[in-house]
């Protein structure tokens, strides 16, 4: 049986009116009904990836000054606990592939901006937008504009 949010403040209107009554605690079927969603292990990486927006790009480099784009996501997944290859080829491998329309923040999305598939990588910080190392440096932009969207190969979720 579905427990809804106002059945569940019914029974506890009930219990405190009715002190006595079994209600009083959350029953199983309400425990956890309002708690928060937890964070996906990639957050603290969107956060690092974000702490970098400005850097200078450099290729091969993984800061802290400058970045590469596999250099960034390696940087900011190390942040998180998450060991990663210094490879947009090898990081395309990582975790289980995400279509295009269920991107979450923390996802690692690739274009073929830079050479034949996975050839650049970032974050996404949202369903529509990433932060990644190019070669203006690293920047925050959109993942499927006219530019970027032409250059998308997919995305991959880790965790």
């Amino acid at each position: 049986m579905k427990t809804t949010r106002a059945a569940v403040l019914a029974a506890l209107v009930m219990a405190a009116a009715c002190p006595g009554s079994a209600m009083a605690t959350p029953s199983d079927a309400t425990a956890g009904l309002f708690a928060p969603a937890q964070a996906p292990p990639t957050a603290k990486a969107v956060t690092a990836a974000l702490s970098k927006v400005g850097a200078s790009y450099a290729s091969g480099a993984a800061g802290p000054d400058a970045f590469d784009c596999s250099g960034l996501t390696m940087w900011a997944l190390a942040r998180a606990d998450i060991a990663a290859s210094h490879s947009s080829y090898a990081q395309y491998a990582m975790g289980s592939a995400v279509s295009r329309s269920d991107i979450r923040r923390g996802d690692l999305v690739f274009f073929d901006s830079f050479g034949a598939g996975a050839s650049h990588v970032g974050i996404a910080t949202s369903p529509t937008t990433a932060v990644s190392a190019t070669n203006h440096g690293v920047m925050t932009h959109p993942i499927f504009d006219t530019y970027w969207g032409g250059h998308y190969v997919g995305a991959r979720r880790l965790g």
